[in-house]
């Protein structure tokens, strides 16, 4: 395609003929890496997504979701709402440098209004991670049929998981001689009527939605370096230290201040109580929610891994290529990736060619080594 008839479709502009040889110094121009295949793939995307933002201002719904529209919610907001479901939701997971792997995710359709995603980060071997995996559903489940408000719902399904944890491990008697029980952090999404996110977590996994291109943190990291957490902790007679490598620990053994399981520390102040939040999708500005485990948090910042889901075609595509991103940032914990597509999916200025990829150049432009 020459380069006046590119212009032409992209601006909806008649260009003057003129001659050839200019033609041929702007199109050399215009394409710095022309003999680059991945190059040419991506200003493919980039003038698909200028492409869809001119349809969105005239009125049109178009981004590279496929899916219906839910009349229902579109009537109740006043804005286009797609229908977000399961089969939608991009996940990838890696042991990373580790032999084992504690992570543990869910994705799954409670009602054909509810989508429930849950990322579970487990410590101290995979035995109360794997417990959350099995039945955080069934108590969210259980307090649905009873409770109206989402909120109140997680918070008592959390609650209820906890406590339901510390009946059965205690109940087992090969349990009896491990030196400490098994802990797990908890980040639980419910999606409601496409346009509602429910969110509910202690510990140090993230949710994070992109939002215009620019990331927004949906939960905090539950720390003992955090002055609240602190005072907790020391107010029930544990202790906040900090290690030889810069860590702040709970009784020199736990890198966070709450989570799912950790029987032994509970009196010393380590709540399963979750933080709760509920934030209103904006279909026509968020292009997507992640949620991530410590694996890829403790070597990406927020805005480097919207940045990185960005540049994918679909959302499995988003969460395989996040993971293999925090392995090339030397990613030593196991590290998971939940990618839920939003209305704006697909419409940002990806701004990097072939080499989005690349160690080298992301490492300058990464905080680690400013």
């Amino acid at each position: 395609m020459t380069l006046r008839r590119l212009v032409a479709r992209l601006g909806r502009v008649q260009v003057a003929p003129c001659h050839p040889r200019l033609l041929s110094t702007a199109a050399a121009l215009f394409s710095v890496h022309s003999d680059s295949h991945l190059d040419a793939l991506d200003r493919r995307k980039r003038s698909a997504s200028h492409r869809s933002k001119e349809f969105d201002t005239l009125g049109t719904w178009d981004t590279r979701l496929n899916v219906q529209i839910d009349e229902q919610a579109m009537l109740r907001t006043g804005h286009v709402v797609p229908h977000i479901d399961a089969a939608m939701v991009g996940v990838a997971e890696d042991v990373g440098r580790r032999t084992y792997q504690e992570d543990r995710h869910t994705v799954s359709q409670l009602r054909p209004d509810l989508l429930y995603l849950a990322v579970f980060d487990g410590h101290g071997g995979n035995l109360c991670a794997d417990y959350c995996q099995e039945h955080f559903e069934r108590h969210i489940l259980h307090h649905l049929d009873r409770e109206a408000d989402l909120l109140v719902v997680l918070d008592k399904a959390f609650h209820d998981v906890n406590r339901s944890f510390e009946r059965w491990y205690n109940s087992r008697r090969e349990h009896l001689s491990r030196p400490a029980s098994s802990g797990s952090t908890a980040l639980v999404c419910l999606v409601q009527d496409n346009h509602l996110l429910h969110l509910a977590h202690c510990g140090d996994s993230r949710a994070i939605l992109s939002r215009d291109n620019m990331a927004r943190s949906l939960t905090k990291d539950h720390c003992a370096s955090d002055p609240e957490e602190a005072a907790r902790i020391k107010g029930s007679g544990g202790r906040v230290i900090s290690d030889s490598i810069g860590r702040t620990l709970v009784n020199n053994r736990l890198a966070m201040s709450r989570s799912i399981g950790d029987l032994e520390l509970k009196r010393f102040g380590v709540t399963a109580r979750p933080e709760l939040r509920t934030v209103r999708i904006k279909h026509g500005k968020d292009q997507f929610l992640a949620l991530t485990s410590d694996g890829v948090n403790f070597v990406m910042q927020d805005q480097e891994v919207v940045d990185c889901i960005n540049r994918c075609e679909s959302s499995k595509e988003g969460a395989v290529r996040l993971v293999d991103q925090a392995l090339l940032y030397s990613c030593e914990d196991n590290a998971t990736a939940v990618v839920v597509p939003l209305g704006s999916w697909g419409k940002c200025d990806a701004t990097t060619g072939m080499f989005h990829c690349s160690f080298g150049r992301n490492m300058c432009n990464t905080s680690r080594f400013s």
